[in-house]
């Protein structure tokens, strides 16, 4: 995961200089709420894009950029909410460029998902869960993403699932099911591993 103090001191390409960070107001306000949220952002980035090196590639692009829009004087009301804002568009330029590579989500659920990750986040303290689901679903087989996919299409229900599917319902429900337990056993095992599972 990015690290903008060290990637500073070491004079990362894509972080500010460490003169500028450490010289001034608005290097010690931004680092000082960016250690802070970092690992929220990167787990809201690694939800929408369970690829590890991708989701760290758009986090480097997320911090050079919020850092460009930090305004010290009028710093966000919600630094978080704001960095993952910023965070989904890279998100939505990322998948964009990628595209042709493999299964995407489609970008109305990817919304929903982002959606309902920021509506709950900070109630449930999901950022072991997400950091460990995202991981988890990178780990599903092609089908597997697949289903889910169709799934969580707008307006989509287990029954529209198979017919587009050509399987039966029940077979769907199970699928489903199978699913949603491989992915639950997955993260209870990531989380009480410490996140290596």
């Amino acid at each position: 995961m990015l690290n903008l103090h060290q990637s500073a001191q070491s004079g990362g390409i894509d972080a500010p200089p460490a003169r500028e960070l450490g010289g001034d107001l608005k290097g010690k306000a931004f680092l000082g709420l960016f250690l802070k949220a970092e690992r929220r952002i990167f787990a809201y980035i690694f939800t929408l894009l369970p690829n590890r090196a991708d989701a760290e590639d758009v986090l480097q692009d997320v911090s050079k950029l919020m850092w460009e829009k930090f305004d010290e004087t009028d710093p966000p009301g919600d630094f978080v909410a704001w960095g993952c804002r910023i965070a989904f568009y890279r998100v939505m330029e990322h998948r964009r460029s990628q595209r042709r590579e493999r299964v995407i989500f489609s970008d109305a659920m990817l919304e929903r998902v982002a959606e309902t990750v920021s509506e709950h986040a900070g109630a449930l303290r999901l950022d072991d869960r997400h950091d460990a689901l995202a991981c988890c679903l990178g780990k599903l087989t092609r089908r597997d993403r697949e289903l889910l996919e169709e799934r969580f299409k707008e307006g989509a229900s287990v029954r529209s699932v198979a017919d587009r599917l050509g399987r039966s319902a029940d077979a769907v429900y199970k699928a489903l099911a199978r699913v949603r337990r491989v992915l639950h056993e997955c993260v209870e095992r990531t989380i009480s591993a410490g996140g290596h599972a």
